[in-house]
Formats: C-alpha cells, structure tokens, sequence
C-alpha cells in the first residue's frame, strides 16, 4: 500500500528524496510544518491573505523585557487563535542572546490540541540575522557568471 502524504514541510530546499518538497505522512508534523510555517510568516506578506502570520520580525531590535515576553505572547496567541484554532500555546519563552547576538529573538513555544490535551509538541523559532557562508570559489565562480549573463540580458533588452 502506497503512503498517503497529507502535506509539505518547509524549507523548500530540493533536499528530498522525492524533489524540492519534502512532504509529511502524520498530522502531527504538518501541524509543526504550519506552526512554524505561520509564525515566521510577516503580515502582510501573503498575497490575498494580509492577515496570515505574526508581527513577530517587529520585536528584534527590542529591549528583552517582560513587556516584550508578552507581546511575542500574545502575536502568537492571537495568530494561532485564527489561524490554528485547534491548537492551545501551553508555554512561551524568549531566550536572551546575550550581548553575543543582540539583534536574533529565540522563541521557545509549547502547543498542544484542543481536542486531545495528550498530543502535545514544541518548537523554537529562530529570528535574527543567520550566519552566511562564505561561498567557495566555485560557487563565486557561478554567481559571476550568473550576474554577467544578467547584466547582458538587460542590457540587450534596453536596445
């Protein structure tokens, strides 16, 4: 018998088996795909659905006050609340960077269903800058080549 895949998992990034999308087989790790797919999500930015997502990106550049816990708190409450209404946020935690990495918010939240207090699931989000890999001569050799046939292809298109 054939597995039924019920979804997609995030990053698209050709890695599968099976192509760009890696796909799932169990609710609950579509539900985490969606979670984390929602709240790393900027409103506004989906097309037709302005209101999908969080205001969570806002928040980075913010002092690590008990003010700003309840505001990560509540942008997820309020989007799970709409979005994901069979889920409950358990727990929420910020996680201090420290000096080291002070504009990256590590959020830590706890959710389980509604339906079935059992099932419960966690993940951390991570929001910030990201350390970017310097790329290898190679790969610089390929993106040259990339911007030259670029520039080329707008040039060629002025005239």
């Amino acid at each position: 018998m054939a597995q039924k895949y019920i979804g997609i998992t995030l990053p698209f990034d050709g890695s599968q088996a099976n192509g760009v999308f890696g796909q799932t087989i169990d609710t609950l790790a579509q539900v985490r795909s969606n979670f984390k797919n929602l709240m790393l999500t900027k409103k506004g930015e989906r097309v037709m659905q302005p209101n999908l997502g969080t205001d969570l990106h806002l928040l980075l550049f913010e002092p690590r006050t008990s003010e700003l816990v309840e505001r990560a708190r509540t942008a997820i409450s309020d989007a799970v609340d709409t979005w994901l209404p069979f889920l409950e946020l358990v727990d929420v935690q910020i996680a201090d960077p420290g000096e080291a990495a002070p504009n990256k918010l590590s959020i830590y939240v706890k959710y389980r269903f509604r339906n079935n207090a059992n099932v419960t699931d966690s993940l951390t989000i991570a929001l910030g800058s990201q350390v970017v890999d310097i790329p290898s001569e190679s790969q610089q050799s390929i993106i040259n080549n990339k911007i030259r046939i670029d520039r080329r292809y707008r040039i060629n298109r002025r005239k």
